[in-house]
């Protein structure tokens, strides 16, 4: 009988050597945990609303005895610190993505293993061990359905986020197969997350992240106490993917994505993402920026663009474009991040995109409601997604029309950010609480030697040590 793929997933988990991982793989992993660190701190700024729910939840949740609360300078329960880091790193919309499986596993598998591994007094060697299972797991995942998952209106953070979760703490506490097995069973029980707030503004959405995070401990809790899960969890008549995704259109793979595993790396094709909005809007940011070049050279000025004009792919052509009224004047920062129109507008406006773009203040910003007025959208036809997120814009202004393709958003592998890229995104993410030194502060994490703590490497962002570096 033929193994399932949950079975060659945890087997892969529960075995495979942590010697035989790529050098390039373990240090991918290990820059990727500082990411994700930053853009929880970035979450947690109390000039967010993300940080402001946070610090009200504090005083329920606190445990001093658990895992670190990033940027809030308070600890919780490992469960309940993987949920809320989760949902901080989604939060401002710059947690990692991995473009062909949509998986985002910097805010799924990574505060999960940060929690894990904290509350165990683990070296950072054994969370890269298990970030990098994870982000694995997860990603393949993904190529199960592709892009059906949207389509249908769910988000594959909580989705898929909770079986790589799964893998990777099973892998950190020294699961058997079986037992991980079982979790993954459980984490299909535990699968949800609907993009209906994506749509109305509300900020549920970022707790995709952290759910994903938390059923997947939940899970390996429950599988090591004895409650078993189905092994045919993803191929079953009534498992994850065909009660999902019926009616389904096509067939999904069930053999593709255990093809090469433990040989083909996914997780150095992540993307690092250095806009705080949706992805799909990135590459239009790039291509803003390369008009406003071409405008300088001839004199135009924003004043005189009388129209914009944006291409890309179904199904995230509807995600940040409808319903129309509220995406050409958002209410919300959560509901600007995700219209097309602000976006676009607000880099003409401000020559890029920001954190400062979508604070409330900003959302009623007459020269970026103008021209939000005037972009306007369309499905692009030759759009290569969700492999990448491409843009086609065209604007005109002053009697002429200019035009910028970009076909691979920043951050994926034909377009990666540098290393300085990453260090800069993560002074910018935590500046509000490391001040100047963040910078130093992000490179000094990455430099860390896998001997070291983990605890060690969360003690440089604490709270405590921004104030003692502070006076």
């Amino acid at each position: 009988m033929a193994r399932t793929l949950a079975e060659t997933f945890a087997d892969f988990a529960a075995t495979f050597p942590g010697a035989q991982m790529p050098a390039e793989v373990r240090a991918a992993a290990h820059w990727h945990i500082v990411d994700s660190i930053g853009v929880s701190i970035a979450g947690a700024n109390p000039q967010e609303e993300s940080g402001k729910a946070a610090a009200k939840l504090i005083p329920g949740w606190s445990d001093p005895t658990g895992a670190s609360l990033l940027g809030l300078g308070a600890r919780a329960r490992p469960e309940l610190a993987a949920m809320l880091n989760g949902s901080l790193a989604q939060a401002l919309e710059m947690d990692d993505k991995h473009g062909s499986s949509l998986a985002r596993p910097g805010s799924t598998v990574i505060p999960a293993v940060l929690a894990a591994a904290e509350a165990g007094n683990a070296t950072i060697a054994q969370a890269i061990d298990a970030t990098v299972i994870g982000y694995e797991v997860m990603i393949r995942l993904g190529f199960v359905a592709g892009p059906r998952f949207l389509e249908r209106g769910y988000h594959t953070s909580s989705l898929i986020g909770s079986f790589g979760v799964a893998a990777a703490i099973g892998r950190y506490r020294g699961a058997s197969a079986a037992t991980i097995v079982d979790a993954m069973g459980i984490s299909g029980t535990f699968a949800s997350g609907i993009q209906e707030s994506t749509r109305t503004g509300s900020t549920s959405k970022i707790l995709h992240g952290g759910w994903g995070a938390h059923a997947g401990m939940l899970a390996t809790d429950l599988a090591q106490a004895g409650i078993t899960g189905p092994a045919s969890v993803f191929e079953g008549k009534f498992g994850f993917f065909e009660t999902h995704l019926t009616p389904i259109s096509g067939a999904l793979d069930f053999t593709g994505p255990a093809t090469g595993l433990g040989e083909r790396w996914y997780l150095p094709e992540t993307a690092y993402k250095p806009y705080p909005c949706c992805q799909l809007l990135h590459a239009f940011v790039v291509a803003a920026r390369q008009i406003l070049a071409d405008f300088a050279s001839d004199g135009t000025s924003i004043d005189d663009i009388i129209a914009i004009h944006c291409e890309l792919a179904e199904p995230g052509l509807t995600l940040v474009t409808e319903p129309r009224e509220r995406k050409k004047a958002p209410q919300t920062p959560h509901e600007a991040r995700f219209s097309l129109f602000f976006g676009v507008a607000a880099a003409f406006v401000d020559g890029d995109v920001g954190l400062e773009t979508f604070l409330p203040a900003r959302l009623a910003d007459p020269a970026i409601l103008k021209l939000a007025a005037v972009t306007e959208a369309a499905e692009d036809p030759l759009s290569d997604y969700p492999a990448h997120c491409p843009a086609r814009l065209t604007v005109t202004a002053k009697g002429k029309t200019y035009f910028a393709h970009i076909p691979y958003h920043p951050g994926s592998p034909e377009a990666a950010l540098t290393r300085d890229d990453v260090l800069d995104k993560f002074a910018r993410n935590t500046r509000w609480l490391l001040g100047n030194e963040a910078r130093a502060i992000g490179e000094r994490m990455g430099g860390m030697p896998e001997s070291a703590k983990l605890a060690d490497l969360l003690a440089c962002v604490s709270p405590d040590a921004a104030l003692r570096k502070a006076s």
